[in-house]
């Protein structure tokens, strides 16, 4: 299989040039390097191999469908991933109508968001996440940290804060808001983390 460590990004856009071409065996190139890594990722958040592969199969057929779009994607492992993660989102919708489970799959989310960083081989990850927390007043940045960093619930941050759970919960959807739209430019895959309509 090959590596797509040993393709540069700018290798990776010529890829991706011949593909919107109608190239079959760059589109074949493109599925052998990104196959196992994207099968594990969704593997690690569905904990289903069915579902996994279904979400493979979803990925690539999404990008030859669309492929006329990729002569001008600047970033295309980014690229890769968020139609990865919009598909794996998905299937999370379906199939998590229960809250708990819904919860439960967050959980997962969050596991799987620490590798994001060596999936992009992106150092700056966490400065980007960092710098737009840091832009948060000061409330709503403090509701974020408890909550995100710190893993206490919306009635624990009201206690502690002397103030209703609805004001948590409202402060951090406008955090996680705020969040999504920073990233969403320079980092959209790290950016579906932070999306406050889907959890």
């Amino acid at each position: 299989a090959v590596m797509m460590r040993n393709f540069s990004l700018y290798d990776q856009k010529v890829l991706f040039r011949s593909i919107a071409d109608g190239d079959v065996t760059a589109f074949r190139v493109l599925f052998e390097a990104y196959n196992k890594r994207l099968y594990g990722a969704a593997l690690k958040i569905t904990k289903s191999t069915y579902a996994a592969e279904e979400i493979v199969q979803e990925v690539f057929t999404c990008l030859w469908e669309s492929r006329s779009c990729l002569a001008n994607v600047d970033n295309p492992p980014a690229y890769i991933f968020t139609v990865a993660y919009r598909k794996t989102f998905r299937y999370l919708k379906m199939v998590a109508a229960d809250t708990k489970l819904l919860q439960s799959l967050q959980g997962r989310i969050n596991e799987v968001h620490n590798e994001t960083e060596e999936w992009l081989e992106v150092n700056e990850t966490r400065e980007f996440v960092d710098s737009a927390v840091n832009e948060l007043p000061p409330q709503r940045r403090l509701i974020y940290k408890l909550s995100r960093e710190n893993g206490f619930s919306h009635k624990e941050i009201a206690e502690q804060l002397h103030i209703s759970s609805l004001t948590v919960k409202k402060q951090l959807q406008l955090a996680l808001r705020h969040i999504h739209s920073s990233l969403a430019r320079i980092a959209p895959l790290l950016a579906l983390f932070f999306l406050p309509s889907r959890f």
